[in-house]
């Protein structure tokens, strides 16, 4: 019996691996033949072009687009699809050539476009790229001159960059001059004694691309980010949920001058508690779309922020939606978000009403990963003592004030400035802490300071706000129409008293343990990290690491305790402030 069920499952073995064989081989005999197929069309292809009679061209050119297109059908691995849609894209552009027919050119068009979509990564995509931009070029150049753009847009490195160039130089100049004849005024003399102003621009736009989409969530509160190549203009319109259609809400973001790149997911499904679907679409050749579907959505607000160039979209949900749906699992820590008062309902109480009921803090370690912040002449890394500091500050105000704190980043990981705000926001802290080293070439400045967000008032403010940024001193002075619009929503008042709280306690606690602590008091600056925040929120520049003593001390443990020691000192006067003002407005 042994030898018998030996024999059997031999036989077994035997079958499964001539199984595997078969398989194996029908494989290689499929790819053979896709091979051999791609071959034998390629040539097929060769002979009709070289068919000299136009109407038997076209006619040979339609039998071999059936046969790349069973090709790319039949090419599982996709090896030779990209190849096939590219001369499926070939064929109608030639038979366009010889028709002119509009249903060809949209053929030829809309299989360069497939190829493009589908295999983004083919050395054939930059291609077929430049190739429906010369499509476009005789009887539109407007879009031809779109459509070359993409090339250096979306394949700078790609063989056909420098062609794409040479066209587009050309297109340009054709513009030029067809709007200098098509103006209505370019004949008129001009008033005596004046002079005409600048060249005549062409209507030639600069294109951006929508690289990537991404989003962070936390209960009731959802922010999105569309990263694009360039700052680009954008409108915001916004449509209702409607329960008959069962239609959710949605935003709709249309950026002019922008197109979305082909490895961008067309719908990311999100199903968070607000969030619903992100789509990107490209709405025409020069306007790029993306729709935020959402469940309830209570208020939102948009703003752009360049390097890199991003626009920001923060949503917050409805009481409506809150009080229908079930909440979410969430960790501890979910004091009020503020929301408008509905008209018939009590006002809440002074304290709600200044979010003075502390909970809830977020501290920010600033930088990290491949973001090290200032460095040292010695080598020192920001991103590496704020971390030390912030998580000392965290047990601190744990075990002094009974709060929950949050960190942005535990360990040594890259956050974007965008996402530190989001967590706080999403957190709904009551109170948002970024903790940073200073940098300065000249070593001899030292001290310490505390900000808090509005416009720069001086120099050294500005500086410190661009180095934080990493982003120029110009742009700084950039940002004050952002800052206008976002101004309303922003706890001020609240800021600049968490900011002299802390920066008073930090230094009289430095004072009691260090010689020669200078107080650079407390300022204003546009800090990215802070913008959006929707609690009081401060950023400290506990010491310079570029000067040799204060780099000594920041890398010593008693003085981060030091820090830790003066930072907690301030949160809690701050709080106590708070309640005395609000425990005073109530016995008024």
């Amino acid at each position: 019996m042994k030898r018998s069920g030996s024999v059997l499952r031999c036989l077994v073995l035997g079958f499964v691996c001539l199984a595997g064989i078969c398989c194996l081989l029908a494989s290689v005999a499929a790819a053979e033949t896709a091979e051999q197929a791609f071959s034998e069309a390629k040539k097929e292809y060769g002979a009709a072009m070289s068919i000299p009679q136009p109407e038997k061209r076209a006619e040979a050119l339609k039998q071999r687009i059936q046969d790349f297109q069973k090709i790319a059908k039949l090419d599982a691995d996709g090896k030779l699809a990209d190849k096939s849609l590219y001369l499926v894209g070939q064929c109608y552009h030639r038979i366009y050539d010889l028709s002119h027919k509009p249903e060809d050119l949209s053929s030829a068009v809309d299989n360069y476009r497939s190829l493009i979509q589908k295999y983004p990564s083919s050395p054939l995509a930059d291609d077929a790229q430049y190739l429906i931009g010369v499509l476009y070029i005789a009887h539109n150049p407007d879009q031809a001159y779109i459509e070359l753009s993409k090339v250096a847009l979306f394949y700078p490195k790609g063989d056909m960059r420098t062609k794409a160039d040479q066209k587009l130089a050309e297109l340009k100049k054709r513009l030029r001059c067809e709007k200098k004849n098509n103006d209505p005024q370019k004949n008129e003399p001009l008033p005596s004694g004046k002079k005409q102003q600048g060249a005549v621009k062409p209507g030639c736009p600069i294109l951006a691309r929508l690289d990537n989409i991404q989003r962070w969530s936390g209960g009731d509160y959802t922010r999105v980010v569309l990263y694009t190549s360039a700052p680009v203009n954008y409108q915001v319109s916004t449509f209702a949920a409607d329960p008959k259609t069962n239609q959710p809400a949605r935003i709709y973001l249309n950026l002019k001058n922008c197109v979305v790149n082909p490895t961008l997911a067309a719908e990311i499904h999100v199903k968070d508690e607000l969030l619903q679907e992100i789509r990107a679409e490209q709405c025409d050749t020069t306007k790029a779309r993306v729709i935020l579907e959402a469940q309830g959505i209570g208020s939102y607000r948009a703003f752009s922020l360049p390097d890199p160039s991003r626009l920001i979209v923060d949503m917050r949900g409805n009481e409506q939606r809150l009080a229908k749906s079930p909440p979410a699992p969430q960790p501890p820590h979910s004091p009020k978000i503020e929301l408008p008062p509905d008209k018939g309902k009590s006002l809440p109480s002074l304290a709600q009403q200044l979010g003075l009921d502390v909970k809830t803090i977020v501290l920010d370690p600033g930088h990290g990963g491949k973001d090290k912040g200032a460095i040292s002449p010695n080598g020192t890394y920001e991103k590496d003592i704020v971390l030390n500091i912030a998580q000392r500050l965290k047990k601190k105000l744990e075990d002094e004030t009974g709060c929950e704190v949050f960190l942005t980043r535990n360990s040594d990981e890259f956050l974007s400035l965008e996402e530190r705000t989001a967590i706080a926001n999403a957190k709904k802290a009551d109170l948002f802490i970024s903790i940073h080293t200073n940098a300065n070439e000249d070593r001899s400045f030292h001290g310490t300071e505390t900000y808090f967000l509005n416009l720069s008032k001086d120099k050294e403010s500005a500086r410190v706000a661009a180095l934080e940024n990493a982003t120029s001193a110009k742009r700084i002075s950039d940002l004050e129409a952002i800052l206008h619009n976002l101004m309303l929503n922003t706890k001020i008042n609240e800021s600049t008293r968490l900011a002299k709280d802390v920066q008073s306690k930090l230094v009289n606690t430095l004072k009691s343990r260090y010689n020669d602590v200078r107080d650079l008091g407390t300022k204003q600056a546009p800090f990215y990290v802070l913008l959006g925040a929707e609690m009081p929120s401060i950023l400290i520049e506990t010491a310079f690491l570029t000067n040799e003593t204060e780099e000594h001390r920041l890398k010593d443990k008693a003085f981060q305790e030091t820090l830790a020691d003066g930072m907690a000192d301030g949160i809690r006067s701050y709080i106590q402030h708070v309640k005395n003002y609000a425990k005073a407005g109530i016995e008024r």
